[in-house]
């Protein structure tokens, strides 16, 4: 058993080390076994940082996570039907605690059953290989390697392996993981395991998986550093289909994922209102370029996304082609105009029309609008509205946003003029 004591010293932080050794100290004084498991010791091999800390405690992980809150003041969340609970500590690490348990199937691609078990029957129920290593937190064995399926073996040959025969049956989402895997770590799905891969889409196990548990497998591969490799990678493997029947890999989509990478970049560093980015969800958007409107909202609905992914999603369908015409166009146009095209637009539709704009005046309107006109606001305030006798309503919004007009048109440069402006329209309505 390799001892990987110094590499953990080397690989993890002090305060995660320290961590890891009170673990082992509770886990001795409450007569319990713990180890590390899973992704955690995939990277230390692989020398890649990790926030992710997992560990199985041959126990009861609450019990043992309570304990472990309480003397360092930190917070824990539980799920007692599961068996599991995080703790976050003072310093910010957070570590995950499981207990050591096997699921069974009672048919395929159908949640499992969890029963409480073993240690080695915990490593026999993950995907891969190189996910089914463990390193003891117990004293008297601190920092040995448990390796039961030649997972050191995979790493050094740098290959996915399924741990059985049954994997993609037993739980289909493991196709997207298994090729997420390969293209982030740089691997090869082995042989064997892509045949048993194929089969399982060609038999279209994963209709039977319940859509919200294919949705977040398909946020993580847009998640990844580098998407595109890995949707190339799913439509070798004919596993698009598992997203929407009629999903393609159109040839310009590895073009519009790398404007897509620039666009957010000019965004981080240029725009002034800045506010955080869900970047998969415009490389979703782009996608789905082929997918007809009732197709994309079919999708929405059936993968129950968030009611805000929902919307940002059709609009862009709904509404993109229309703007980008007016946006290319050569003719001047007003900055009202083009306020008045993009402020209704989420943030991500406005980013992938900037990417797929293939106009240099489009996306310098684009940019022009992040850089001075997103947000605009007039100087003068409701107050300031109503004081000229205009109720709240229509009239009210109107005045309001004839106002920011004229502003953004350069029309108006103080709180003067456009309270002077205010008086003439609210005279035309009395």
């Amino acid at each position: 058993m390799k001892n990987l004591h110094e590499k953990m010293q080397h690989c993890f932080s002090k305060s995660t080390m320290m961590l890891l050794k009170r673990v082992s100290v509770i886990s001795k004084h409450m007569g319990y076994k713990a180890y590390l498991i899973g992704g955690t010791v995939r990277d230390l091999f692989l020398c890649k940082e990790n926030l992710d800390i997992d560990i199985v405690i041959e126990g009861d992980a609450i019990h043992f996570g309570e304990r472990l809150a309480h003397e360092l003041h930190g917070i824990i969340v539980s799920h007692k039907r599961f068996g599991t609970c995080t703790v976050t500590t003072p310093e910010y690490i957070r570590i995950d605690f499981a207990t050591a348990r096997r699921e069974t199937y009672s048919k395929p691609a159908a949640l499992p059953k969890v029963e409480f078990s073993s240690f080695k029957d915990d490593l026999a129920r993950r995907d891969f290989t190189v996910n089914a290593m463990a390193i003891s937190l117990n004293e008297e064995d601190f920092g040995g390697l448990i390796d039961f399926f030649d997972g050191v073996g995979d790493i050094e040959k740098k290959r996915i392996k399924a741990l059985h025969n049954k994997s993609f049956v037993d739980d289909p989402t493991r196709i997207l993981r298994a090729i997420r895997l390969e293209k982030r770590l740089g691997f090869t799905i082995e042989p064997h395991t892509a045949n048993l891969m194929r089969k399982s889409i060609e038999k279209e196990i994963y209709k039977r998986v319940r859509e919200p548990r294919l949705r977040d497998e398909i946020i993580l591969v847009l998640k990844e550093k580098e998407p595109f490799h890995t949707i190339v990678r799913m439509n070798e493997f004919r596993a698009l289909k598992i997203i929407h029947p009629y999903l393609k890999l159109h040839k310009d989509l590895g073009r519009i994922f790398a404007a897509i990478d620039e666009a957010c970049g000019w965004y981080n560093e240029n725009s002034p209102r800045k506010r955080s980015i869900e970047k998969w969800l415009v490389y979703l958007m782009a996608l789905f370029d082929d997918v007809s409107y009732d197709g994309t909202l079919y999708f929405c609905n059936k993968f129950e996304f968030k009611r805000g992914e929902r919307i940002r999603m059709v609009s862009y369908k709904k509404i993109s082609g229309k703007v980008l015409k007016t946006l290319n166009a050569k003719r001047k146009i007003l900055p009202s105009k083009i306020y008045r095209l993009l402020e209704p637009l989420s943030h991500e539709a406005t980013l992938l029309l900037m990417a797929v704009s293939r106009s240099d005046i489009g996306r310098g309107r684009i940019m022009e609008f992040f850089h001075k006109y997103n947000g605009m606001r007039a100087a003068v305030k409701g107050d300031d509205i109503k004081a000229l006798g205009v109720k709240a309503g229509p009239h009210f919004a109107k005045i309001m946003e004839k106002i920011i007009y004229r502003k953004l048109n350069g029309a108006l440069t103080t709180r003067e003029e456009e309270l002077e402006y205010a008086k003439k329209l609210a005279k035309r309505r009395l």
